[in-house]
């Protein structure tokens, strides 16, 4: 007897599920660390160093060489600092490295387009931005800022006239700035944020609201997706085009159930919707 053929029998279709995933506010966080080690990495190539001196120090030019490769200055001071200290043994002990350790940048502009953006980022995360009139005023902000950093010694002008008030950031505070920011949001948005989702298959969604509550399920029949986008800078300019999800269910216990800061919101729930239509499409054949 030969064996039956089972090359018309019908394969079991995979099972779908499309995976939504809620951020906390850190996410919109990544504009500091990366500014911080975009700035960290032109203060390290600019390699110009700080010193240190006190109050009603007098410097005067020696000699300029006529090569225009060594320049003379005497620095008169009326005491000693910890820096100036470091530089003399450095100087007379070539092999304990360079006199003047701290690398900062002589730009002008890096401090204050650094602070503007700290801050800019914290007001966005923390106060909600609805409205035109929120927009304008913040990219008012913004272009002006751009403005002053393209004039050449602009941020040197305007913060000569405010007190001398200049902003200047060494290479270890970028780092570490950088560096604490970079691991709070990697650590927030790859292992905590990813036990804040909704789960979504053609009958089903599994819904965990919070880190450490249980799995809810229900039932897609009759079920109302409607998605949040009303804060400009948060969800357009910082969030990749994300938005908050807020989810309908229906039956005797309507509950509604709300996901912010679901990333690429349209698209999942574009996705979402061809799922459930399909599905619709199935049962009624």
């Amino acid at each position: 007897m030969s064996a039956p053929s089972t090359s018309g029998s019908p394969t079991p279709a995979a099972k779908r599920e499309i995976r939504l995933i809620s951020h906390s506010m850190l996410f919109y966080w990544w504009p500091i660390w990366t500014l911080g080690y975009l700035l960290a990495a032109i203060t390290y190539f600019d390699n110009t160093r700080l010193a240190i001196v006190p109050d009603g120090s007098k410097v005067t030019l020696l000699s300029n060489e006529s090569d225009e490769k060594t320049i003379v200055y005497r620095l008169a001071v009326s005491r000693n600092t910890k820096s100036l200290e470091q530089a003399r043994l450095a100087t007379e002990n070539p092999g304990e490295g360079p006199p003047f350790k701290p690398r900062v940048s002589e730009r002008a502009w890096m401090g204050p387009v650094f602070c503007v953006v700290l801050l800019l980022v914290i007001l966005i995360t923390n106060v909600p931005m609805r409205g035109l009139w929120s927009f304008l005023v913040l990219m008012t902000l913004a272009l002006v800022a751009l403005i002053i950093t393209l004039i050449p010694g602009g941020w040197d002008s305007v913060l000569s006239a405010v007190f001398h008030l200049h902003i200047y950031i060494n290479l270890a505070g970028y780092l570490f700035v950088a560096t604490v920011v970079f691991l709070m949001w990697a650590v927030s948005v790859f292992i905590f944020d990813r036990r804040t989702y909704m789960i979504v298959t053609p009958g089903q969604i599994r819904v965990c609201e919070h880190i450490g509550a249980s799995i809810r399920s229900f039932d897609t029949m009759g079920i109302a997706f409607e998605k949040q986008r009303d804060d400009l800078f948060r969800h357009w300019l910082l969030g990749f085009f994300s938005g908050d999800l807020i989810v309908r269910t229906a039956g005797a216990e309507r509950e509604t159930i709300r996901l912010p800061n679901v990333l690429w919101i349209s698209w999942r729930l574009e996705e979402i919707q061809d799922m459930l239509r399909e599905k619709a499409t199935v049962s009624s054949v």
